[in-house]
């Protein structure tokens, strides 16, 4: 067996002092940034641990954080979850990661385990209607759940919704169909509302069905997929996406020659090639950094007022859109690529 790390290896593989090295392990901030990123990438590579026992008694901190999730079945969950492990550790903390299943109930208890296993602060998604008004124990910081007196990170959803809706005008989509999440979760309702107010005058939405956020649509759903004359439908998230892909194709209709498909997240496995969804992407990665940057600063002390940081989205094109000439009455099926064959233009 390998004999553990110590600080002596760390400083002479970092070329440091063994003082730089404690200055950096114990977020003392006494270092400028390139050192302190070479301390941790050396202290990373040989695998050094410091005594949480000693430094526990010293501090009175644990380094472990909690990161609550509504689910775990839906890929974006995880994605986050990855991401705030990954940065904690960098910054020395492990983390404690909770299924709340997406109930107020589950959540409160998560938040009262999390302060009995002496945790320094937590990353959390929350549901709707959590109640604000009994504080946990330690710092916060939420993620797209914004809460009064709570830090929080989140994706520009109204901005992606803005962004959807240019698109489809810029590609000549006039008649689209809209698959949207529950009002009451806030980054599907700012998603519509950013589509909407940008599609306004010029992008008319001939149907629209609340689903549940998941891949499998519910029958009327699925029904509207059919003969409704709309070349786009427009998704609240990628899973759902997926499901109306789904549907299309067993119906036999051609994506993206008589519809296109856009969804929301940039999920992994929208980039597959059976799938190639055109979505817009928010930074898993990012709303994991940021969070646990926030955080940690909360633990250390910071009393600066709690604030919203807004990260911005970008659209990706795939294979499920494609630009569409806009038929020549309201009731008209969408061209269809057999119709471009035989010399019709596409915008």
């Amino acid at each position: 067996m390998r004999k553990p790390a110590t600080i002596r290896d760390v400083a002479q593989a970092a070329g440091v002092s063994p003082a730089t090295v404690s200055y950096v392990m114990n977020d003392l901030d006494k270092v400028s940034p390139e050192i302190d990123r070479r301390v941790r990438k050396a202290a990373y590579e040989l695998g050094y641990a410091r005594n949480r026992a000693a430094v526990t008694l010293k501090t009175g901190r644990h380094n472990v954080i909690g990161c609550i999730l509504p689910t775990l079945a839906s890929p974006i969950f995880p994605e986050i979850a990855e991401a705030v492990q990954s940065h904690a550790e960098t910054l020395g903390f492990a983390t404690l990661l909770i299924n709340s299943g997406d109930t107020v109930e589950r959540e409160a208890d998560a938040l009262r385990r999390l302060a009995a296993h002496g945790v320094d602060g937590a990353v959390a998604l929350l549901h709707p209607g959590f109640d604000a008004s009994g504080p946990p124990e330690f710092p916060l910081v939420t993620i797209d759940s914004f809460l009064p007196g709570y830090d929080c990170v989140q994706a520009d959803h109204d901005g992606g919704g803005r962004l959807i809706a240019e698109y489809a005008r810029q590609r000549g989509h006039r008649r689209v169909g809209l698959l949207s999440g529950a009002a009451d979760i806030a980054s599907s309702a700012a998603r519509r509302r950013g589509f909407l107010e940008a599609a306004a005058g010029e992008i008319e939405v001939v149907w629209e069905e609340t689903v549940p956020l998941t891949a499998t649509l519910t029958p009327r759903a699925a029904e509207r997929m059919v003969g409704r004359g709309v070349s786009l439908v427009v998704c609240v998230n990628d899973l759902v996406a997926i499901g109306a892909l789904s549907v299309l194709r067993d119906l036999g209709i051609d994506v993206p020659g008589e519809v296109s498909v856009i969804g929301f997240d940039d999920i992994g496995m929208s980039a597959w090639p059976l799938i190639g969804l055109t979505t817009v992407r928010q930074s898993t990665h990012d709303l994991g950094r940021r969070a646990v940057e926030r955080l940690v600063r909360r633990i250390d002390g910071d009393k600066d007022a709690p604030d919203r940081l807004v990260l911005p989205v970008d659209l990706v094109e795939r294979a499920t859109t494609e630009a569409h000439a806009p038929s020549p009455g309201p009731e008209a099926p969408s061209l269809s690529r057999n119709a471009a064959k035989k010399g019709m233009s596409r915008n």
